[in-house]
């Protein structure tokens, strides 16, 4: 997983939190795996969620 600077519009490791150049907050690239499991978690928490209710 990286992160990336929306101002700057560089990429860093994972490990900083804010950007190393201009100081505001990074954002987490996630990779297309990344991406397909997040949706499928979101998918099975609101199935999970419409039957409790």
């Amino acid at each position: 997983m990286k992160k990336y600077c929306e101002k700057c519009k560089k990429e860093f490791s994972d490990e900083l939190k804010k950007c190393p150049i201009c100081g505001k907050k990074l954002k987490v690239i996630l990779s297309e795996q990344e991406q397909k499991e997040l949706q499928k978690q979101n998918d099975d928490f609101t199935v999970i969620n419409t039957i409790l209710m």
